[in-house]
This record gives structure tokens, C-alpha cells and sequence, in this order.
């Protein structure tokens, strides 16, 4: 029916606050009010609003000339039919053109809700609906009656209730526009503040397009090959989250892991390069301690119950987690680590356990652990009030740390109450990144001896490495600081070769490149040596740098092929993976040779031998008893010194260093750093013999005292001894004099040489 020059399901045009015009739909007439409620479709919704005629009057002629003619005259007319038939309405006349030539706004709205006009559709194209999709609109909205008026009380209750539907939905739109607009402002103020946003959304993007599993996928089992290498994730720490640091790190499955890097093009856009890497496993931050140590060390700790040697490193830069992971969390409010939650303690816990099984009980097997760290080059007991200790090669050229202590244990809890002993006299000190970070090679040995002679049937050691520190807390740094990064990344580079003699089955393994490797030596040589590497990543946009180093380390150890589907669209590359160069000459033996014993007619004199197989790659490696009778320690000879200057030349030859002249630098200043830490040991030892002859010296000038007493003494006697005493005493300080020159020397060679590597290089050999 028609009403005022308009019908329900037909279109008027009408005017917003905004002053925008479009079409929309009647749904309603109210008598009482004399207004129209209207319908239209925006935004993906239905909206309506109520209106009074004098505002569809200025806007549709129809409703006009209804109201100039008489107001409700003709209100009962039916509507006019569709196929034929003039109508006075401007409205019903375009409807007959659209009847033949309907355009493609009319189509595009025919298929949407109702048939609702869209916001922004011209008023002849919303007027071009046909009059049988209109009966059908009306049809649809007075539930099959011909209309709905004010005189019905049905109609009135249904208008009723679609006003106060409308009036709802009004209402909800408005919470829901304040509620962005609250959110805009917070998201405004958290970029204003937080100068990576741009990086956080281009990461979150690129995370959508991947399938990520958290934790542990499906099927995952732990390695079971000679050496293993996992990698693990930390999750941002309340510092990175304060300072909005970006997560820049994904591992999308059980190993496999990305870094986006983040960069910047010369035109200043900003855009993502990432490095792909695949290790045997990977870590998320959703991973504890004990589902590291399940898939990681925990296969190791049968190998020391078959007579072999078991390792497990936990590397990374400072800060990533290393200590955590080892030793286990750290208390609240405390520098103190739990030691009851880390790989150290687990390790421990299932040595027990597998010693109480019949098959390895019979073997009557005692356990028993030592703790000590290699800081700066020097070898300290930490069980031992940080005694100061000496490593040698023996009469078997084992070698020895000698008087290290080594405490039997009977019980997890003994362990506990040693682990913190050490813990607490551990070396740490101040770095740019972490406010405590371990300086030292924290090593923790668990020991299984047979209790009828002593001989060790097993070792496993577990080592919390050191942070892999940058040229920026080296490079400007005081002799100290740079001695112990310089020592740091030597001991890092040649434990990285020694792994990869062991995986490559080399004839030669460089481990008297430094004093960790050499304390190892037996972890890397033998058939049943077993080893597993924990590279730990921080995952924050500040640290991208460092974990791409430390993640190039962890590839470098053991290249595995990526696969490729997981990197379809990276712009970068691998990120160091290639073939690096190791030794394959074999060593010749070091120190003197016991008695009895001379060179075969194969074996050359010079250091290196290409045709002698390295004695110390055999099962004889277990024999590693403290030196027994008729065995002697001893002090480093010219020929080991140069062995080790050998072994640090392959180091470096087997950098992927493209400037030579860098590659020099940076090996002369490894030397002298090594030439200086030698001369400072026999620098000390000097100075003690020293004091010990002058408490000997002494002790003769009491005596001779003591005879010229007497009223008949030798007053020759007395001279001639009084000159032996000063002259003996005169030779040993001129000799400790020559050598605190030397030494001040060989200090000044090393500063000259830390100003040839250039800034920023420490660290980035790997």
C-alpha cells in the first residue's frame, strides 16, 4: 500500500549528518509522529534510522506532491502492478526503465541483504530496483501480508520492535567506535614509543604465511648420532619487553629456525632478510629444561656406562640462557641459580639411576664429580677455593690437571651442595649485556671409576661456555677484559675444529689450540666419544647480530641441508652454512719422550707428520688415571708450544675471513695473547722458586751466623760462604729481572697487536 507517496520496501532518498544523500529502504510508517523509518546497507551491515516527512519531502518529489495533494488522499490505493500502467511517481517510472536496462549498481545490490541500497549509490540507480523484487522485500518484511500500516496492531508491533532493534544496533556500533578509537590511541602512543613497530608488524606478517608448531612436534624423537646439535630460544625478558624490543627469531617446527634480520635499503625502506638454519633439534620459548635435557644430553649418559666419553655445551652469547639451561633458574631477588632444575643436576640424577640397574651395578662403579673453570687461560678448582692450577701432559702424554679435586658422591644431594660451592666461587664480571655475566668455561665432570683400582670406565663433561663476546666489550676495553674475549673466542674457535675432527674422523685434532680443548682432549678422540652441543639465541632485534653469530658457530659444527620449503620467499640467504677447512695432518707427539722410547724411522722430526696417524685418536684415550708410578708430569716443552702454535695457525686458516691481511692480524694478536698468558705462568712459577731460595738463603746465613758465634770460627770459611750466598742470590733475581723484562715486553707486543684487528672483529670469525 501506498502511504504518503512511498510503500514499504520501496526507496526514498535521504540526507545524514554529514551531509551525504543516498538511497535507502522504507521499512515503516508512524501515524502519530507523522515519520518514516528507514533502511540501508554500509559497511557490511544493515543500519536505519527514523525520519520525519518534511525531510523526505525536500529530498523525493513523490513524497512532496503526496503531501501538497492531501496528506493521507489515495493512501489506500494498491500498489501498481509491474507490467504495465502508468504511476504518477517519479520512483515507479524509473522502475520500468530498470525493468529493461537494469545497471550495474542495481546488480551489485540486488545480491546484498534485503536488497539494501549501499551507502554512496546514486539516487537513479537505487531507484532502478524492478517492482517484483520490491513485493518481495515487502513480502519479507510483514511476514507474507500485503502491508503493514499504523492501523494494524500487528504492523505497529512489528515496526515497534524493528525501531528498538535499530536503536540497539546503534548503540552497539557507537561502544564499538569508542572502543577502536581507545585502542587507536594506545596502538598511536606504543608506536610513538617504540621506533621498530614498523619491523614488529612486517615479522608478524610474514609469521601468518607460515605453519608454526609450538613446543615439541609430533613424532620428535632424541638423536641418537655421534654428534648432535640442538639450538633454543628464550623467550623476551622483562628489559627487551620494557624497551619494545622486536622477536625477530621463529622455529617453525622441531628443527628448523629463522632470523629475520632486520634491515634498511639506501632509499631508507625498511624490509626483512631471513637466514634459514636447520640443526638436529630446535627449541622454542615454550620449552623447559627438562624437555631440553630429554632430547639433548640425556641419550649421552649411557655412553660413560659403555666406557666412553660423553660432552655437552651449552653456547651463546651472554645473556641468552646459557647458565640458565646448565644450571637452572635463577632464584628470585638472588644472582644464585637453582641448581636443582638444570642439565648439570639431571645429568647427575640419571647416572644414579642407571648405576642402580643390575646390568651396570655389577660392574661396581663409584661416582664422583669436579668442578672448575678455565678464565682468562688459567685453570681454576672451584670445589678447592679457586685454587690455581696446572695442566701437563704426562709420561703416557695424557693430559693432567694437576690437584684438581675430585669428590665421590653418593646421592643426588651431594651433588646439589657441591654444584652451589662452585656456583657461588664462579668467575663473573660486567658486560654490556648482561649485569652478570659468567667470564669463565665453567666445566662440571661426572666421573665413573671402578672402585677395585681406581681406572676411570667413563666421563661426562658438562660445560657452561662463556659468552661469545663482541669487539665491543673487547676492543675498547682494558688488557684484562681484552684478554679474556681474546681468549674467550680462541678457546670458542678451537673447541668448534675439535668437534669437527671428531665428526670428520680426522687424522688430527687441534685441541692444544687452547687450554679448554686441552683439558678435553679426551672428549674428542676415541670410537666411543659422544658430544652435543646447546646453541642458546636471544631472540630480541638487539641481539639479531650475536645470535646470527652464535647460529653460524652451531652450523659450522655440523652442516646439515636446509629445506628449502621452509624459506620460499626469504630475501637472505643460509646465513653460514659452508664448507670450512680442518686439518687432516696428524700431530706429532709433544714433551719428551719417556725413557727407553725413540723415534720410528717413519716418524720425521718436524712437528707434523702427514703420514703418522695421530696415537691419540684410539680407545686408549680412557686410560686417564692421575699419573701412577713410573709416570711424571711434565712442564710444556719448545715442541709443544710450537704444536700449539700449529694448531692455531689451522684455526685460522680455516676462518672464512677473505682479507688475508685481516686473517694475520687477528692471528698475531691470538698469539701474543697466547705468548703472554705462557709467559705469565712462567713468569709466577719463577717468582715462587725465587721466594723459595731466599727462605733457603736465608736459613744458610742463620747458620752461618750461628758458627761465627763462637771465638774460634774460620773467618775465610765465613767469607767465602757469605760471598756463594750473595752470589746465588745476586743470579736469581738478575734471571727474574731478565724475565719481568720480557714479559713487560711481550705485554706491549700484545697491546700493539690488539690495535691491528679492527673494531668490532672479536667474534666475528666464526
Amino acid at each position: 500500500m501506498i502511504k504518503w507517496g512511498m510503500k514499504v520496501g520501496g526507496q526514498v532518498d535521504i540526507k545524514r549528518s554529514d551531509g551525504r544523500v543516498h538511497p535507502a529502504v522504507v521499512s515503516g510508517f508512524n501515524d502519530s509522529t507523522r515519520s518514516v523509518t528507514v533502511e540501508w546497507f554500509e559497511n557490511q551491515e544493515t543500519k536505519g534510522k527514523e525520519l520525519d516527512l518534511h525531510h523526505l519531502a525536500a529530498l523525493n518529489p513523490a513524497v512532496f506532491d503526496a503531501l501538497k495533494k492531501g496528506g493521507n488522499k489515495g493512501d489506500d490505493k494498491p500498489a501498481p502492478s509491474t507490467d504495465g500502467g502508468s504511476s504518477s511517481s517519479g520512483t515507479d517510472a524509473s522502475a520500468k526503465v530498470a525493468q529493461r536496462r537494469p545497471t550495474r549498481a542495481v546488480k551489485a545490490t540486488a545480491g546484498r541483504k534485503k536488497h539494501l541500497p549501499a551507502v554512496g549509490q546514486s539516487s537513479s540507480a537505487a531507484a532502478n530496483v524492478t517492482e517484483s523484487k520490491d513485493e518481495d522485500v515487502d513480502r519479507k518484511k510483514s511476514g507474507g501480508s500485503s502491508s503493514t500500516t499504523s492501523s494494524g496492531g500487528g504492523g505497529k508491533g512489528k515496526v515497534f520492535n524493528n525501531i528498538q532493534e535499530i536503536a540497539a544496533k546503534r548503540e552497539a556500533r557507537r561502544a564499538n567506535h569508542e572502543k577502536q578509537a581507545k585502542k587507536n590511541e594506545v596502538d598511536k602512543a606504543a608506536k610513538a614509543n617504540n621506533p621498530n613497530w614498523e619491523f614488529a608488524v612486517m615479522v608478524d606478517d610474514y609469521r601468518s604465511t607460515k605453519h608454526i608448531v609450538q613446543g615439541i612436534p609430533p613424532g620428535m624423537q632424541a638423536s641418537d648420532r655421534k654428534i648432535t646439535v640442538c639450538v633454543r630460544k628464550r623467550p623476551l625478558n622483562r628489559g627487551e619487553r620494557n624497551r619494545c624490543d622486536v622477536d625477530v627469531t621463529t622455529i617453525p617446527d622441531g628443527e628448523n629456525l629463522l632470523l629475520h634480520e632486520c634491515k634498511n635499503k639506501v632509499d631508507l625502506t625498511r624490509y626483512l632478510e631471513h637466514h634459514h638454519f636447520r640443526f638436529d633439534q630446535a627449541f622454542d620459548e615454550s620449552v623447559d629444561n627438562a624437555t631440553v635435557y630429554k632430547y639433548s644430553a640425556a641419550p649421552l649418559v649411557r655412553t660413560i656406562f659403555e666406557k666412553g666419553m660423553a660432552t655437552c655445551f651449552a653456547y651463546g652469547q651472554t645473556g641468552s640462557g646459557k647458565t640458565h639451561t646448565m644450571l637452572g633458574e635463577y632464584k628470585e631477588g638472588t644472582n644464585t641459580p637453582d641448581s636443582t632444575g638444570g642439565v648439570y643436576a639431571m645429568a647427575a640424577a640419571d647416572v644414579f639411576r642407571y648405576n642402580e640397574q643390575p646390568e651396570y651395578k655389577a660392574k661396581g662403579l663409584a661416582v664422583s664429580v669436579s668442578f672448575f673453570e678455565i678464565y682468562a687461560g688459567k685453570v681454576f678448582d672451584l670445589l678447592n677455593g679457586q685454587k690455581r692450577l696446572r695442566v701437563l701432559e704426562d709420561g703416557k702424554q695424557q693430559v693432567n690437571i694437576v690437584g684438581l679435586a675430585e669428590q665421590p658422591v653418593s646421592n643426588i644431594r651431594d651433588v646439589f651442595e657441591l654444584l652451589k660451592i662452585g656456583t657461588d666461587m664462579r668467575a663473573s664480571g660486567t658486560t654490556s649485556a648482561n649485569q652478570n655475566s659468567s667470564r669463565s668455561h665453567a666445566v662440571f665432570q661426572i666421573v665413573l671409576r671402578t672402585r677395585k683400582n681406581k681406572k676411570v670406565h667413563g666421563k661426562f663433561s658438562l660445560i657452561d661456555l662463556a659468552g661469545n663476546e663482541r669487539g665491543a666489550d673487547t676492543s675498547s676495553a682494558n688488557r684484562q677484559t681484552r684478554m679474556e674475549g681474546a681468549e674467550i673466542n680462541k678457546s670458542l674457535l678451537a673447541l668448534k675444529e675439535c668437534i669437527r675432527a671428531l665428526s670428520m674422523k680426522s687424522k688430527h685434532t687441534p685441541y692444544r689450540a687452547s687450554k679448554l680443548t686441552q683439558v678435553l682432549r679426551d672428549s674428542f678422540i676415541g670410537n666411543n666419544a659422544r658430544t652435543c652441543m646447546i646453541a642458546m639465541v636471544s631472540p630480541g632485534l638487539e641481539s639479531c647480530e650475536n645470535s646470527l653469530n652464535t647460529l653460524r658457530y652451531a652450523d659450522r659444527v655440523k652442516e646439515l641441508k636446509k629445506d628449502k620449503a621452509i624459506l620460499t620467499d626469504a630475501g637472505g640467504g643460509a646465513g653460514g652454512a659452508g664448507s670450512g677447512g680442518v686439518a687432516t695432518a696428524s700431530k706429532a707427539s709433544g714433551g719428551r719422550r719417556p725413557a727407553g722410547k725413540t723415534r720410528s724411522s717413519a716418524e720425521p722430526a718436524a712437528p707434523v707428520a702427514a703420514t703418522a696417524p695421530d696415537s691419540s685418536n684410539t680407545d686408549a684415550a680412557l686410560e686417564m688415571d692421575d699419573a701412577e708410578d713410573g709416570d711424571w708430569l711434565l712442564e710444556p716443552s719448545p715442541l709443544e708450544s710450537s704444536l700449539a702454535r700449529q694448531d692455531l695457525k689451522r684455526l685460522h686458516e680455516s676462518l672464512k675471513i677473505k682479507d688475508r691481511d685481516h686473517n694475520n692480524n687477528l692471528f698475531n694478536f691470538h698469539n701474543a695473547v697466547a705468548e703472554v698468558v705462557e709467559a705469565e705462568e712462567r713468569l709466577e712459577e719463577e717468582h715462587r722458586a725465587t721466594i723459595q731460595l731466599e727462605r733457603e738463603m736465608l736459613d744458610e746465613e742463620d747458620r752461618l751466623l750461628q758458627d761465627i758465634n763462637g771465638v774460634d770460627y774460620d773467618v775465610e770459611d765465613y767469607a767465602q760462604r757469605l760471598d756463594q750466598i750473595l752470589d746465588t742470590k745476586i743470579k736469581r733475581l738478575t734471571e727474574l729481572s731478565t724475565s719481568v723484562r720480557s714479559f713487560r715486553k711481550q705485554l706491549q707486543d700484545e697491546e700493539q697487536a690488539s690495535k691491528q684487528v679492527p673494531k668490532g672483529a672479536m667474534g666475528d670469525e666464526f
